[in-house]
């Protein structure tokens, strides 16, 4: 009985993970770099270093004037700044973690590639400075919408939240079912879509 059971718990344990679909993305350039965010290079890479410190970080993130993308063109003008000092040498794409507050600079192996395995968020794959490589539909549009206990939070908490109201929604049933969000640097604005030819 306990084999059978066992049996039964990793067959469910490998059917929830062969589920589980990986996504995958065109990331964009700011500045001529490739910026990853929620999303892993798919070539292999090599970390070289900090983007910018601690401080500049944080001040970012707690400047409420800048666009997304605004911020993101700093950020590799503070990583170009720092070649230039010669704490890091050069490199050829930025990797942000915004749930960590890091931004680290990379060298790939072998040539500078824009492919990305698309990252998650409330198990949902977000697009962000990137497009999907699968063709898709738009089957609805959002504007930014995010608590206001997040607005002066930090980018990962307003994206989060609003992941959660759009989740609400098509709970709701205010919005169409989707496979993904594509959400816009410049105004934080969602496009809910679904992959066709799954």
């Amino acid at each position: 009985m306990k084999k059978l059971s066992l049996l039964f718990i990793t067959f469910i344990l490998f059917a929830f993970q062969s589920d589980k679909a990986e996504y995958f993305a065109t990331v964009e350039k700011i500045s001529d770099f490739p910026i990853f965010i929620f999303a892993k290079p798919v070539s292999e890479y090599e970390e070289v270093g900090k983007a910018l410190s601690f401080k500049e970080m944080m001040a970012l993130s707690l400047d409420e004037e800048s666009t997304a993308r605004e911020k993101t063109v700093k950020i590799v003008d503070y990583a170009l700044e720092r070649v230039k000092k010669e704490k890091i040498t050069d490199f050829d794409a930025i990797i942000l973690d915004l749930d960590r507050d890091k931004a680290r600079v990379i060298k790939f192996k072998s040539g500078v590639s824009l492919e990305a395995k698309v990252s998650n968020c409330q198990d949902i794959p977000l697009y962000f400075f990137s497009q999907p490589t699968q063709e898709y539909k738009v089957v609805g549009e959002l504007e930014a919408d995010y608590s206001s206990r997040a607005a002066r939070g930090l980018m990962f908490d307003k994206i989060r939240s609003m992941v959660k109201r759009t989740l609400k929604k098509l709970e709701n049933k205010e919005v169409k079912a989707f496979d993904a969000i594509i959400v816009n640097p410049d105004d934080l604005s969602e496009k809910l879509i679904v992959f066709e030819n799954k």
